[in-house]
């Protein structure tokens, strides 16, 4: 793992806060935002930037998630909420839609019955005609409808509190730093700043955006190293979701807020003493890194055409090409893509091999024109690690397969 630090992750990551840094120092931001909990080990990173090169930048971290800010949303959007609640995903099923609220027993029975759900299997995994189904019927239940509204009703006075302790309602502009993707993590935080009376701008910087912003008042986002339909070569090798594992924090996701005492506290979801103690390790390697790159730095000489291309090398080399040691080394770590944390898995390893067969174009193609795509259980977190599993041969073709459907998909998008 040392030897992948200094030549993946620590590179990778320190070039991008050194852009964030630098970015907010020619901006005049006094003050940055890392979101939970990808902005965890990106906020030490930071912290330790502006010690040694004396930057006048605060840098806070932000217990927050996507169910912590969309939750005491949903009482505000209207119909975007349910957009939000039945987004799919790799892993969906009817239960894990329901969890996305937190309804009672009580309460998924009345929604079961009003949808004529009642004999159908929970936790069988939805294909995408079955889910576009299933969320027409719940945009229909009554019960489910108010759940979601008292539920977000009793979530927003807390998660407002915290956000004014926070100091976010402060100052004329918020700036936030995250991995990236979608970009709905800031529309959240702004719709609720917006209906605490907050008129200021909110600025976010993330390391790359598959989609435009949704709308122009949720601020301006600021990408490293790729945007929207841009930069195609650097999209295509990319998996976000080994960036997210890089990563990861020592701690469980925010679920929400709560008040103890005068003061608002996050609730995170439990996670193992072994994980923390993992995660720690990984980000004191990255620190380690750091640290040695910052004592001969020149700050001011950011030279960015240079060190996206050496992130375009590291990103080809280790997310597209990995050896079968460095697939087992990251591919140990556990993902989840829902917004309930509620599932964990390997990121890849070799029990997962079976599933490549998905990912030959000729399949591929075959399913999109009969209009049948595959099941949630069949998409890989990381299709290139699990190739690494295989001989070289078959590796070398699954990953010709993977290359040339991602670049299909973008090019006739």
């Amino acid at each position: 793992m040392d030897q992948l630090t200094e030549h993946f992750s620590g590179p990778l990551l320190f070039s991008y806060v050194w852009w964030v840094l630098h970015q907010a120092v020619h901006m005049r931001i006094g003050r940055l935002y890392f979101l939970a909990r990808d902005g965890c080990l990106l906020r030490e990173m930071a912290e330790q930037f502006c010690r040694s090169c004396r930057l006048p930048i605060e840098c806070r971290y932000l217990y927050c998630s996507r169910m912590a800010l969309r939750t005491p949303c949903c009482h505000l959007i209207g119909d975007e909420a349910h957009d939000l609640l039945l987004l799919g995903g790799y892993r969906v099923s009817l239960r894990s839609l329901l969890d996305r609220v937190g309804l009672e027993d009580s309460e998924r029975q009345e929604v079961y019955r009003e949808c004529g759900l009642v004999s159908r299997d929970k936790d069988v995994l939805l294909p995408e005609k079955e889910l576009a189904l299933v969320r027409r019927l719940l945009r229909g239940s009554e019960t489910y409808r108010r759940a979601v509204g008292r539920r977000s009703r009793e979530a927003y006075p807390a998660a407002m509190g915290y956000l004014r302790q926070e100091g976010l309602f402060d100052g004329a502009t918020v700036a936030i730093v995250d991995s990236g993707w979608t970009g709905s993590m800031q529309r959240s935080l702004r719709q609720l700043l917006q209906s605490g009376g907050y008129a200021g701008r909110i600025v976010g910087f993330y390391f790359g955006m598959y989609a435009p912003p949704k709308s122009p008042e949720d601020g301006a986002y600021f990408t490293w190293f790729f945007s929207g339909r841009d930069h195609l070569l650097r999209k295509i090798p990319f998996n976000n979701n080994l960036f997210e594992c890089l990563l990861s924090a020592p701690h469980g996701m925010t679920a929400g807020y709560r008040e103890e005492r005068g003061t608002y506290v996050p609730v995170c979801l439990p996670c193992t003493e072994g994980y923390r103690q993992t995660v720690r390790r990984q980000m004191a390697r990255v620190l380690r890194y750091t640290q040695r790159r910052l004592e001969t730095l020149d700050f001011g000489r950011f030279h960015g055409k240079a060190l996206l291309k050496e992130s375009e090398k590291i990103v080809s080399r280790y997310m597209a090409h990995p050896t079968r040691e460095e697939a087992v080394a990251w591919g140990e770590y556990l993902f989840c893509d829902d917004v309930t944390d509620g599932y964990l898995l390997p990121l890849a390893d070799a029990s997962q091999t079976a599933m490549l067969k998905n990912y030959a174009i000729l399949r591929r193609i075959c399913r999109k024109l009969a209009g049948r795509p595959a099941q949630a259980a069949a998409e890989l977190y990381w299709p290139e690690g699990v190739s690494a599993f295989l001989p070289p041969a078959r590796r070398l073709w699954y990953r010709w397969n993977i290359y040339v459907w991602e670049l299909l998909r973008y090019v006739l998008h």
